[in-house]
């Protein structure tokens, strides 16, 4: 008998040292659990929480409890979606915590501009939906509505009941004599027309006055003539004298005049350059120096309110023509060897150039700091970063500084003062600031395809 007890004793024993209090929180509401279970789905039994179809678990059912920090139960409801456009109402049992979720569940795409309401009140996409009970969700979709506001069409988009309610969301704030075709208490449809009729305000802005005035003229340019403004010439208004008139009544007028100089233009000389193979990258002979040209021009100047405004080249006689500079650009690759710490190091070009450092949390953006790069590696030591360009020609390949060492081309950086920059990259644990100092850039072999010698 002691034989057989003994292991009995020792499940027993087993069995009460595996209890253990689990946080949860069922339908919002926080509580603890008391359980022996070994699974979420245990625990939650236990406490007499059924996981039925459509509700959500967080983490899954099946996951060890010794996994789990914390459980959460959000138990399914039926929810009917009334939508104003179809005669019967969707029903779906979800867990869904918002509006938004719901609709997706339901196949029912959301608009910004939709109407919603939650049991009669309105509610927000993303708000958070009660939990445990039945709920009913209204939802009106948004319909474009065709306006024609004194002769200018023009459309809104609303979910409001009427028409009125429409234009008043949309900032229409009609007066006493206004027109609206058809009544303010019309029901909203898709591309309903609606006529507008105003006696509209002016603000005339003409030869540094201002000038209040009313018209309903379907022009501006009628408009300014009946309150005494004319158009003379290429004088030009804004909006356009053919324009219907503005919304807010406001019209600038600009008196315009034209006038004819005679100007010389200096024509620069362009470039040629050639690859020469028998000469180092970076090694440059000019056989034919440049010489800029000389031009002879017609510029038409063009005033507004009596301020110069453009000039616009009529004719052009060239002078003198311009000579183009010849000039031979080496392509040859040095095939030397430098003695660092790292041991000899062959490379194939060396620059000067100007050294800055950088780390996740030190790239000038104050309170910025991000460990990305344009190539996915980590900033650390032994990343660089070159201009875009640079970066485009020789990414992946290797370098070297002295005083910094080896360094894989693996990100992209700024510097406004010179295209011969490098940026040296550290994490923030063993960060070295450089400043703006001078180096030499040793580019090593091999180099990258289709590199001619000539950098960007």
């Amino acid at each position: 008998m002691l034989m057989i007890a003994v292991p009995i004793i020792g499940l027993v024993v087993g069995y009460l040292l595996m209890t253990r209090n689990v946080p949860a929180t069922i339908d919002g509401t926080p509580l603890t659990i008391r359980t022996h279970a070994l699974t979420v789905g245990g625990a939650l039994r236990s406490a007499g929480f059924a996981v039925d179809e459509g509700d959500a678990v967080f983490p899954a059912a099946g996951t060890w409890l010794s996994k789990a920090d914390e459980i959460r139960l959000d138990r399914a409801r039926l929810v009917r979606v009334y939508d104003t456009t179809q005669k019967q109402p969707i029903e779906l049992s979800t867990s869904a915590l918002t509006a938004a979720e719901v609709f997706k569940q339901a196949g029912l795409m959301l608009g910004s501009l939709d109407s919603l309401t939650l049991n009669g009140l309105p509610v927000g996409p993303n708000e958070k939906l009660p939990f445990g009970r039945e709920m009913t969700l209204n939802y009106r979709p948004a319909v474009q509505v065709r306006l024609n506001v004194d002769g200018r069409d023009t459309t809104i988009t609303s979910s409001a009941g009427t028409l009125g309610e429409a234009l008043w969301q949309a900032g229409f704030r009609l007066r006493e004599g206004d027109r609206v075709t058809p009544g303010m208490d019309t029901a909203l449809t898709e591309n309903l027309a609606v006529e507008i009729h105003t006696a509209r305000p002016l603000s005339i802005s003409v030869d540094g006055t201002i000038l209040e005035g009313y018209s309903a003229a379907p022009t501006v340019a009628a408009a300014l003539a009946e309150n005494g403004v004319t158009l003379q010439d290429i004088d030009t208004s804004q909006p356009g004298a053919g324009d219907p008139l503005p919304e807010d009544g406001v019209i600038n007028v600009t008196r315009v005049t034209e006038e004819i100089h005679a100007e010389q233009r200096v024509i620069p000389f362009e470039i040629e350059s050639l690859a020469d193979d028998t000469m180092f990258i970076n090694e440059t002979n000019i056989t034919q120096a440049g010489q800029n040209g000389l031009a002879a021009t017609l510029v038409k100047v063009r005033y507004e309110d009596g301020l110069e405004v453009s000039r616009q080249t009529q004719n052009e006689v060239i002078l003198i023509p311009p000579v183009a500079q010849v000039e031979y650009r080496g392509t040859k690759m040095l095939e030397n060897y430098i003695d660092t710490p790292e041991g000899a190091l062959q490379y194939y070009l060396v620059i000067d150039a100007v050294a800055t450092s950088f780390s996740p949390c030190r790239q000038g953006i104050e309170g910025y700091c991000s460990n990305g790069t344009a190539s996915g590696r980590t900033i650390q030591k032994g990343v660089v970063a070159f201009k875009r360009n640079w970066f485009n020609l020789f990414r992946d390949t290797r370098v070297y500084v002295p005083g910094y060492g080896i360094g894989v081309v693996g990100d992209t950086g700024s510097y406004p003062y010179s295209d011969s920059w490098i940026d040296l990259g550290y994490s923030d644990a063993d960060y070295v600031p450089w400043g703006a100092v001078k180096v030499k850039i040793y580019f090593l072999s091999p180099p990258p395809s289709g590199f001619t010698g000539v950098l960007p």
